[in-house]
């Protein structure tokens, strides 16, 4: 690895691309994959440059962030034709930071293992407002030297970096903040609803709460908690993390179906809710 890491970037969508752009700023040479060239275009007229598949990119990288939005395209990128594994050096790193499972990380692992490549399982927190404005969480598992090695990379974006464990220990630090963050929307949905049946209007009472005891983050974002598509996937991470633990998990079931109304209401397609 060269002593100021070449960067890659895979997905640049709405996480990503601001993403790139503060790793861009930060002074580091990057090149970005995406299946869409909208997304592309818009990191090159920032500086960025481009890779025609994960194999291309992976050639001309040294640490390099996987971020598509489910396991399938995270693994077609990784491991599929002309995936990164297919271009990339012995003692590179790749960051998957995509929510995907414990069980799913490792695998990944494995498999970069085989061609000598380093893994580092890095999901993020704090959403799109956190990536524009480079305050994202970042929940880490892997080796302690490899992920000294992304740190610098990974601050640009947002500087709470908290190492959780080994490979798998960052999913399962998300999938235990998802869970958390559905309870409150839930929750919140639910008083809100109450409130407005008693008159009182969520535009005068969410000042109020933000102000009291029963604040929370959702709430807090509150005009921004449309946009969320994983919202089932995570939970079903979630219960698959306690079917292989044998743990009985109420909440998480109960969540994993109250979610579904709220990704309705909010537009989001039916594909995704299941």
């Amino acid at each position: 690895m060269t002593a100021r890491p070449r960067v890659g970037f895979v997905g640049v969508g709405r996480m990503g691309r601001p993403m790139c752009r503060h790793i861009i700023g930060a002074g580091f040479d990057l090149t970005v994959y995406d299946p869409a060239a909208a997304a592309i275009e818009a990191v090159q007229k920032i500086g960025g440059k481009s890779a025609a598949t994960p194999r291309e990119l992976a050639a001309v990288s040294d640490i390099i962030f996987v971020m598509p939005g489910f396991f399938n395209e995270v693994e077609a990128a990784v491991s599929g034709p002309d995936g990164l594994l297919d271009g990339a050096a012995p003692g590179s790193i790749i960051v998957v930071a995509s929510t995907i499972t414990p069980a799913q990380a490792k695998e990944l692992a494995a498999r970069c293992a085989e061609k000598g490549v380093d893994f580092v399982d890095a999901p993020v927190c704090q959403g799109e407002r956190g990536a524009e404005e480079a305050y994202l969480v970042w929940l880490v598992g892997g080796d302690e030297k490899t992920v000294e090695k992304v740190r610098p990379v990974m601050e640009p974006c947002g500087r709470e970096v908290f190492h959780l464990g080994d490979i798998g220990a960052g999913m399962v630090g998300k999938a235990m903040n998802n869970m958390l963050l559905w309870a409150a929307l839930i929750a919140d949905h639910e008083a809100l609803s109450i409130a407005e049946s008693h008159g009182v209007s969520k535009e005068r009472l969410i000042p109020a709460l933000l102000r009291s005891s029963g604040t929370n983050w959702p709430l807090e974002h509150w005009k921004d908690m449309h946009r969320i598509p994983w919202a089932h996937k995570d939970m079903q991470i979630v219960l698959e993390m306690g079917d292989q633990a044998r743990l009985t998990l109420p909440l998480a079931g109960l969540l994993r179906e109250q979610v579904k109304p709220v990704m309705r209401a909010a537009g989001i397609s039916e594909e995704l809710i299941r």
